[in-house]
């Protein structure tokens, strides 16, 4: 059987022409003609742009040090204005990233500082800010209030008049609604109809700051997108787990209005189709899998349904000291993780180019990320390539156009989606650093540098229908085994075009478990299939 026995369903798509990116400024109304404050002219001109801040500071505990890196810093990077801008009775709400953090004797762990953006940093950052105009400053998240006195963040709240309080340890009907919860709709949501937010979040005449951290996580780096997860009520804001239906899961009945009923099949076909389409790691299979693709997929869709009606004024990733390991207290220096000094400082308008430049510094590939694609599958992106964003070297409140590959990077490995199988053997914390061919998925070819192969089930007639994504022209062939190791069943198809393609057979009308082989060129995938007569 030759190339004409594939029937093509789909090219794989290329970079194209998207809408917008997934940050913005707050909602568009018209120009403010009065005394106010403002981003810093150059940065709110170049929204296409990511600026690194390069820090000197010794050691993590270095407290005042880190406080004056952030001090400074927003001090250049907000200004007063005479017109324009933003009044000052702007809300500000600053999102840093902390989640639950290992206590010592009911006491912040210096070896656990890592797992937050740091305190001191975050308290310089938003003293500047406010002395530029706006007074009304919130902090905002949702992870543990039960640890938050004993790494002294109330504490800090309190001596700098911030606005911190707990509104995620209750349900959404024993807060306020409109006073401190309010619920937004989300257009063409995969997972959210609405989304309960913390107020003042997404509302009239509010302005965010995301201050993520610079460390590994189970979805990569946990940068700008991520740590925007934090800003939901109790329930709405379990993008990480929760990975099976909320209707038949712990939620009580009352959350169901909020979520598409039908969520969990659309995730599953949407996981079907990204395998297909080659997203690197996404063949790691199983619904209950934590980190497989279904996992990962459900989160980036809940990520994407909160981004895309999330209005952010600044995207920053604190990165002063970086943290490898699972973003918690567990990593691979004798079951620990670690930090280090990267002494750098990531921002820009723009979370998802922030968040590429973020991934490159940390040591991996951004093409070997599914939020980056799927991002721009959604239209909340443009981009993929680290090297087709322009970065700029931020200094004293200059910024001067460097290459990429002049900035230190600094590895932090991560447990995302680990290969540990098909015969792979991928160290649980590791770079994920292939190599991604960029100018081929431009050029709408590829989206991944290795072949994939997905079973789709039976058709109508109880043929097995397969699907294999190729990411360039191969002469390639299918061999069907059966549980003693004899081909059973060959098909050849010579010069076959790069994208996803389907191949059907019968089955034999054999119950039994089969090995589906595709190989090509210097490379072969394998997959296990059942089949009943």
């Amino acid at each position: 059987m030759k190339r004409r026995d594939f029937i093509k369903t789909s090219a794989i798509a290329g970079a194209g022409v998207l809408a917008g990116t997934g940050c913005s400024s707050m909602k568009k109304t018209a120009p403010y003609t009065g005394p106010g404050f403002d981003l810093h002219p150059f940065v709110k001109a170049h929204p296409e742009a990511v600026f690194i801040n390069l820090t000197s500071i010794g050691k993590k505990t270095d407290r005042r040090d880190i406080h004056n890196a952030g001090y400074y810093l927003a001090g250049e990077l907000f200004v007063k204005t005479d017109s324009g801008g933003y009044p000052n009775s702007t809300k500000i709400t600053c999102k840093p990233n902390w989640t639950c953090n290992p206590l010592v004797e009911g006491k912040s762990a210096p070896e656990h500082l890592g797992i937050n953006t740091d305190k001191n940093f975050v308290e310089g950052f938003c003293k500047a800010v406010r002395e530029k105009g706006p007074q009304q400053i919130y902090i905002h998240e949702c992870a543990c209030p039960g640890d938050w006195a004993a790494h002294g963040w109330p504490q800090m709240a309190q001596a700098n008049n911030f606005i911190l309080r707990d509104l995620t340890s209750r349900n959404f009907w024993d807060y306020k609604i409109g006073e401190d919860l309010h619920f937004v709709k989300v257009p063409n949501g995969v997972v959210f109809k609405e989304i309960a937010f913390q107020t003042p979040v997404n509302m009239p005449d509010t302005f965010l700051i995301d201050i993520a951290k610079f460390k590994a996580h189970g979805m990569g780096i946990t940068a700008s997108i991520k740590n925007l997860q934090g800003l939901s009520g109790k329930r709405f804001h379990e993008f990480c787990g929760g990975f099976n239906s909320i209707f038949n899961n712990y939620y009580d009945k009352r959350y169901f209005p909020y979520f598409h009923k039908d969520y969990v099949k659309h995730v599953q076909s949407l996981t079907k189709k990204h395998i297909a389409a080659g997203i690197p790691r996404w063949d790691k299979s199983g619904e209950k899998n934590y980190g497989g693709g279904f996992y990962m997929e459900q989160w980036v869709q809940r990520m994407l349904d909160s981004l895309s009606v999330t209005k952010t004024g600044l995207c920053m990733v604190e990165g002063i000291y970086g943290r490898d390991g699972d973003g918690f207290a567990g990593g691979p220096h004798d079951g620990k993780a670690q930090d280090y000094m990267a002494n750098n400082v990531i921002f820009g308008l723009d979370p998802f180019r922030v968040d590429i430049i973020t991934h490159w510094l940390a040591g991996h590939e951004p093409g070997n990320f599914g939020l980056f694609h799927i991002g721009i599958e959604r239209g909340m992106s443009n981009v993929l390539d680290p090297n087709d964003i322009p970065v700029y070297l931020w200094d004293e409140g200059k910024a001067t156009l460097r290459k990429l590959d002049t900035f230190q990077r600094t590895d932090l490995v991560t447990y995302y989606m680990q290969r540990n199988y098909n015969g792979q053997n991928e160290p649980r914390f590791h770079l994920c650093n292939e190599p991604f061919d960029y100018s081929a998925w431009k050029a709408g070819k590829k989206t991944a540098s290795r072949p994939s192969i997905n079973d789709l089930g039976k058709d109508s007639h109880g043929k097995r229908i397969m699907e294999v994504s190729l990411p360039q022209k191969e002469d390639v062939y299918v061999d069907v085994l059966n549980k003693n190791g004899d081909v059973v069943w060959r098909l050849i198809a010579d010069g076959l075009e790069p994208g996803t393609h389907q191949v059907t057979w019968d089955g034999f009308g054999k119950p039994g478990i089969y090995t589906v082989y595709v190989k090509g060129m210097g490379w072969d995938v394998v997959k296990q299939v059942a089949t009943y007569s």
